[in-house]
């Protein structure tokens, strides 16, 4: 179960990229899943809920990815944002069209709730950004902090949109540290401490994200293993070696909760997961929570 809806994720992703929402027809994406339409219908009741599932699990791929990032105490939090601003980049190259309706919207959504939780996911990245800069600047920061979200997201947008347009593929380092390089300069020649932003201006987002906290890669981890084991125990033991597989889930949560974990026996033991091709979703997590 875990696999098909997964994969029907990855699918509706794929040409959600290549087209728009509203292009898309749940009969191509069982045709790109090589799945039969009335199998999705089993696992989604419209295309409008198959958006809501993967708006929710690119957001817990990002904060992932972002979590492991702000963990690395091998950078510097200058690199961190940096780091975390090329992450951005490289989404939206990977998936354009599905980017540009969640940062920019689209009219042609005319479903409520849909727009509502498109809404929501673009004032969680904002709320996400905010956070990212606090934690590189420290709370100095803190009174202008959205001119600075404001000014990133400007920067963001005109980059994106030659990434858009590119005719061969755009470094993306230089582009990410030319974007925190003028932040810096931005910080530091500031001549006014207060922001120039009047509060209602900022309010509505901050309103439809104020249930978002930031988990950290603890609780994310804890979470992606409690969906590994459960996804493990609804296996048939007459398809899939379940005694195996639940031995090599202990053991990389063992290995995991380590202060020191071994990097090879994670790589190992993700590996034989994800050999099995029916875990996908919570290996992907703890992939990239734990090597990636």
């Amino acid at each position: 179960m875990l696999d098909k809806k997964t994969d029907i994720l990855l699918a509706a992703r794929k040409l959600f990229s290549e087209k728009d929402f509203t292009s898309v027809s749940m009969q191509a994406i069982a045709e790109e899943c090589k799945m039969s339409k009335a199998s999705i219908y089993k696992l989604f009741q419209s295309k409008e809920d198959l958006l809501l599932e993967l708006l929710s699990f690119n957001q817990k791929q990002m904060v992932a990815a972002a979590s492991r990032l702000q963990e690395n105490t091998a950078l510097t939090p200058e690199e961190r944002l940096t780091q975390k601003v090329k992450m951005e980049l490289e989404g939206f190259r990977r998936n354009q069209q599905f980017f540009n309706m969640l940062t920019y919207g689209n009219p042609k959504l005319h479903n409520d709730r849909v727009k509502q939780h498109i809404h929501q996911t673009r004032s969680t990245i904002i709320c996400w950004h905010r956070d990212s800069l606090i934690q590189a600047y420290g709370e100095t920061i803190l009174p202008f902090v959205w001119d600075l979200v404001i000014i990133l997201h400007g920067m963001m947008r005109e980059f994106l949109m030659l990434i858009k347009i590119e005719e061969k593929p755009l470094e993306l380092d230089p582009i990410a540290e030319f974007i925190i390089s003028t932040l810096n300069q931005i910080i530091k020649n500031r001549e006014t401490r207060q922001s120039l932003l009047p509060p209602e201006a900022i309010e509505l987002y901050i309103h439809s994200a104020s249930s978002y906290k930031p988990k950290d890669k603890s609780v994310l981890l804890s979470e992606s293993l409690k969906e590994l084991h459960k996804g493990i125990s609804s296996l048939s033991a007459a398809d899939y070696d379940v005694d195996e597989l639940t031995s090599a889930a202990a053991m990389l949560e063992e290995e995991a909760k380590k202060e020191e974990p071994r990097a090879f026996l994670l790589k190992s033991l993700i590996g034989y997961l994800e050999q099995t091709g029916v875990l996908t979703q919570p290996v992907s997590m703890l992939k990239t929570l734990l090597i990636t």
